[in-house]
């Protein structure tokens, strides 16, 4: 093979690595699809209603930071005297809405499945702009999050707080038990492993490059995942009101962000409070301040660690993942003397970072 296929190759094989660990259609560039005569995502889907036999579009094609965008709004909606203002959203999995004959107090909806994912990113970071008159009444939101299994119920929140049968596979609410759960029972759970998750009540009139932390419950590797970009009250226990006809969200150029930082150190099991994740000077760790005795030593590493308080006031705690052998690696040195090495790399393979200890006694 010459030099200039080589080449060649080795560019496309970074290339399809780079696309695997991202989000399809990341830049919102396939409207190959329509709904009601508006173009349409292949990838992606807006909360589009069907209502008896009338169909309202809540997702549209515009011109974007770069090429076209998505712009997703909140409607008004209504037929043969059933009206409502519906969330606008778009997400990788299919929204839903249900209504038991004409009754609209048992209307309920929601987002189900998404794709098949077994990444672990560390960032979303997306650029949007928020607009509309009531801006200031409503959160937007945008939420990634990802898991293990197939989760089933058989019943969801309806407008007047009761509880609508519909069976639905991986819903939303179904896996974000701790922060959004379905309020209803679940059925079948299934393994929550990450969620990243931003919402406030903002106007942006210029284009807003917005990053969210991703935070881990567990070591798992997922086998699925979501994300939702919502103009409004949405998702948030399927509230019946807070919702404004007018309220949109253009979304552009969304990037999955792998980091080589380490967020939390440990040593023998015990938290380094002093490890700054930012250095790359030698730091010095004392065994006898850290209360850790012994002759080997365990090094590790965590990210993903922190809180997210959902709309009712509850908090939900994510532990972090433990960094596995082939993202972190340990030189060791002497206790005294040559410093211990600990380089990690990026899962993505786009960054590595090198941490020194200088390990006294």
């Amino acid at each position: 093979m010459n030099m200039r296929k080589t080449i060649l190759v080795v560019a496309w094989m970074v290339a399809v690595v780079s696309y695997a660990q991202q989000l399809p259609d990341s830049h919102f560039e396939d409207w190959s699809r329509t709904y009601n005569g508006d173009a349409q995502l292949v990838n992606w889907y807006g909360s589009n209603v069907s209502q008896v036999g009338m169909k309202f579009t809540f997702m549209f094609q515009k011109p974007g930071r770069t090429g076209s965008c998505a712009y997703v709004t909140d409607r008004e909606i209504g037929a043969i005297g059933i009206t409502a203002t519906g969330p606008g959203y778009m997400s990788l999995g299919q929204p839903w809405q249900y209504m038991k004959g004409l009754t609209i107090k048992s209307a309920t909806a929601g987002t189900e499945g998404g794709i098949a994912w077994t990444h672990r990113p560390d960032t979303i970071a997306v650029w949007v702009k928020r607009t509309g008159a009531n801006t200031d009444k409503e959160d937007f939101h945008i939420l990634y999050y990802s898991w293990i299994g197939t989760a089933k119920s058989h019943q969801y929140k309806n407008k007047v707080g009761g509880c609508t049968s519909t069976e639905r596979i991986n819903e939303e609410s179904d896996i974000r038990s701790a922060t959004n759960g379905n309020e209803c029972g679940i059925d079948q759970p299934v393994k929550q492993v990450a969620e990243g998750w931003y919402r406030a009540r903002a106007k942006y009139n210029d284009w807003t490059l917005i990053k969210v932390p991703i935070l881990y419950k567990n070591d798992g590797r997922p086998t699925m995942c979501n994300v939702i970009f919502s103009a409004g009250n949405y998702p948030a226990f399927r509230a019946n009101d807070g919702l404004y006809d007018g309220n949109g969200l253009y979304v552009d150029d969304v990037e999955l962000i792998y980091s080589s930082r380490i967020d939390r150190l440990t040593i023998n099991g015990t938290v380094w409070k002093e490890f700054n994740p930012n250095s790359e000077a030698v730091q010095t760790v004392s065994l006898t301040a850290l209360g850790v005795t012994g002759d080997g030593l365990r090094v590790t590493g965590y990210r993903g660690i922190g809180t997210l308080t959902n709309i009712k006031g509850e908090k939900a705690r994510f532990n972090g993942r433990k960094l596995g052998a082939n993202e972190m690696t340990v030189e060791p040195g002497e206790i005294n003397g040559k410093p211990w090495t600990i380089t990690v790399k990026a899962e993505d393979g786009s960054s590595v970072h090198t941490y020194r200890l200088k390990i006294v006694k």
